[in-house]
């Protein structure tokens, strides 16, 4: 009798053993934000687990999961959010908030035109014109328009779109960098005739971890071009040739604003730089759709990162429009990272969460986020496209879907798009080389 309880008892040990590894494979496939498909087979045949206490404690332990997970993907969703309210709160002079929670530049608008007196009759109702961008590239100029007095930004936009329904304006939406930004790596190596354009952050020319790049650098916020941590990390991960580094943040509290993000885009054209990285997400705007679809159209590939608002969040821009590369990250394992956005924008997965890294303060550290990923995917397509050319970005896209490894759901699927890319990339930065 003593024989078969305690054999007994070893059975009910076993099951809720074997009960417990199905909970935590369970959590982590949640966790990691994975979709378990309900036609899904376990490799191998389990006996069957004993009813009652047992099963209510393996879902009590699952719904525990769930709720953490779900609590874990509205933090990281917060994140950026949370950035650009401390924005807002520190600089509500210049700043306001515009439609879906965007951040717009308080009393100005922005439109695209071929010429100034394509504007006469908004500017006879009160605008001012603040500054013009000319974008050579595209044949265009961006105008920069400041409300009439006594009229909200939201009123001006409504104004100029009723009397030039013709034209095509927006507000002056700020954009945010896409990936912690604190560090930098050499991590793979490019070939000298690279050509990549980076729009972001200033970079540092003279860091080590730059030795492989000649850099044409150029400022469109502010007087000067600033060298900072998030677009040196970025530009450091393309690993060496020619770099176009386009500042759009330098100074002050209107960095990142939707004018100096499109005259960058027209530098790059004007430059005939094939292949734009942008690390950067923020709201749909109606003139950064039309010169990245100018841009696309005359054979340029914009890489974009899609940010990192977690797998709920709504689609961010650019790498949310017709035609740009998504590029979504990925860890050490090759598994999504969790605070990766997801969707049908998703083109490519790229390593996006870096080990060791050296800092742009001195030492070595972790970078993280799909910001990472996307320079890498970047430099895989500058060098099958060296010049713009609308057949030829197709072949190297083409090209760079058959070479993805395939990953999640069979086929491209919302998470990882085509497939990862850049692995070896990420055993180099890891190993320390």
């Amino acid at each position: 009798m003593r024989y078969h309880r305690r054999n007994k008892k070893r059975s009910l040990r076993s099951y809720v053993m074997i009960g417990g590894r199905i909970v935590c494979g369970l959590a982590a496939a949640l966790a990691l934000g994975l979709a378990i498909p309900a036609d899904a087979q376990l490799p191998v045949d389990l006996p069957d687990l004993p009813t009652g206490r047992v099963d209510d404690v393996l879902r009590d332990r699952i719904d525990r999961t769930r709720d953490q997970v779900d609590e874990l993907r509205e933090d990281v969703e917060d994140t950026r959010r949370e950035t650009l309210d401390t924005l807002l709160r520190q600089n509500p002079d210049v700043l306001e908030r515009g439609p879906d929670r965007s951040v717009i530049v308080r009393n100005q608008i922005t439109v695209l035109a071929e010429s100034r007196s394509a504007l006469g009759l908004v500017l006879g109702q009160g605008f001012a014109l603040v500054r013009d961008r000319p974008l050579p590239g595209l044949g265009l100029s961006l105008f920069v328009l400041e409300a009439p007095p006594g009229l909200s930004t939201r009123r001006a936009l409504d104004l100029a779109r009723r009397i030039d329904p013709g034209g095509l304006y927006d507000f002056n939406h700020i954009y945010t960098r896409s990936g912690h930004a604190a560090a930098l790596v050499s991590a793979q190596s490019a070939p000298r005739h690279l050509r990549v354009g980076l729009v972001d952050t200033g970079v540092e020319p003279g860091h080590p971890a730059l030795a492989g790049f000649r850099v044409s650098t150029r400022a469109f916020h502010g007087a000067a071009y600033l060298p900072a941590a998030h677009g040196t990390a970025v530009a450091s991960l393309i690993g060496g040739g020619y770099l176009y580094s386009a500042d759009i943040y330098g100074d002050g509290p209107t960095g990142g604003s939707l004018d100096a993000l499109v005259a960058a885009l027209g530098w790059m054209s004007e430059q005939g730089v094939a292949v734009v990285n942008v690390s950067l997400v923020g709201p749909e705007n109606r003139l950064l759709e039309r010169v990245v679809s100018l841009l696309l159209s005359r054979g340029h590939i914009v890489v974009a990162a899609v940010g990192n608002d977690g797998p709920s969040a709504r689609p961010l821009y650019p790498a949310a429009y017709d035609g740009v590369t998504g590029v979504t990250g990925i860890g050490e394992r090759g598994r999504i990272l969790p605070e990766a956005g997801r969707g049908d924008h998703v083109d490519f997965a790229a390593p996006g969460a870096f080990p060791r890294a050296a800092r742009a303060s001195g030492g070595y550290g972790p970078v993280r986020g799909t910001s990472y990923a996307a320079p890498l995917v970047a430099a895989m397509l500058a060098s099958r496209l060296d010049r713009p050319d609308p057949a030829a970005a197709r072949r190297a896209l083409d090209s760079l879907r058959a070479e993805a490894r395939d990953a999640g759901r069979r086929g491209r699927d919302n998470t990882y798009g085509h497939g990862v890319v850049g692995e070896a990339t990420f055993r180099t930065a890891a190993s320390g080389n």
